[in-house]
C-alpha cells in the first residue's frame, strides 16, 4: 500500500507543527490538491475545530475543505467517496471511540485504504494519530478497540509525558510496539518503503528514545 503517514501528539493546529504538517502535505501527488479536514472526534465542537483548521493551514498557504463525516450516520456513497479520491486527509483530536466507530471496519475504512492506494497522505493528530495503530488504547490502558492498522503491530500513545507505565508489557507481549508522541512531535512514515520514519519534536519508543 503506498501513501504516507503522518501522525502528531496533540494541541494540533498550532505552529509547532508547521514544520511537520508541510512535510507531509509536500508529499501530495497534486500540490494544489486542498487538504480534507475530518471532525469526527471533536464532538461537540467539531465546526469550531474546523474553522480552527481552516485560518491554520491558510496561514501555512494550503487550502482545506471539510468532510461532511461527523458520525458513523454520514457514510454516504458521496461522502465515502469523496475520502476515496482526496490526496490529503487530516483526523482532528477529540474522542477516539467517535473515531473507531466510523472509519474502522466500515465503507470509511476500505476508501482510506484505497486513498492510500492512490499515493494519498493520510494525516492525524491525537485521538486521529491513535486511529492509525493497530489498536486503540487509551493512557490507563484501557483498550477502545482496534485501529486501522496503518502503523502496523503498533499503539500510539499522544500527549507522552516520556515515561512509560507498567501496563505496556500486556501489549508487548502480544507483539506489539508503542510510539509515544509528545506534544509538538510527528512522525512522518511511508506506508510501503522500508525508509526510516521522519521526526519531528520529542518521539519515544520503549525500547529507545529515537
Amino acid at each position: 500500500m503506498p501513501g504516507w503517514i503522518l501522525a502528531s501528539g496533540g494541541n494540533e493546529f498550532s505552529d509547532i507543527y508547521a514544520e511537520a504538517d508541510l512535510a507531509a502535505l509536500e508529499k501530495r501527488k497534486n500540490k494544489n490538491s486542498p487538504l480534507l479536514v475530518v471532525v469526527t472526534a471533536p464532538f461537540p465542537t467539531q465546526l469550531q475545530a474546523y474553522q480552527l483548521a481552516e485560518k491554520y493551514f491558510a496561514n501555512l498557504g494550503i487550502k482545506t475543505i471539510m468532510s461532511p463525516i461527523l458520525s458513523e450516520n454520514d457514510l454516504s456513497a458521496e461522502n465515502i467517496s469523496q475520502l476515496a479520491q482526496a490526496d490529503a486527509i487530516y483526523f482532528a483530536g477529540g474522542t477516539p471511540a467517535r473515531l473507531t466507530k466510523c472509519f474502522v471496519d466500515t465503507t470509511a475504512e476500505i476508501a482510506i485504504r484505497k486513498a492510500l492506494e492512490n499515493d494519498a497522505v493520510i494525516m492525524g493528530s491525537s485521538a486521529g494519530a491513535m486511529l492509525f495503530g493497530s489498536k486503540v488504547v487509551m493512557p490507563g490502558g484501557n483498550e477502545i478497540g482496534r485501529g486501522l492498522d496503518l502503523l502496523e503491530n503498533q499503539i500510539v500513545l499522544a500527549h507522552f509525558g516520556g515515561t512509560w507505565p507498567g501496563w505496556i508489557k500486556g501489549f508487548q507481549n502480544q507483539g506489539f510496539h508503542f510510539l509515544g508522541l509528545a506534544e509538538g512531535a510527528s512522525v512522518l512514515t511511508p506506508v510501503t518503503s522500508s525508509s526510516k520514519p521522519l521526526k519531528f519534536g520529542k518521539v519515544f519508543r520503549p525500547e529507545t528514545n529515537i
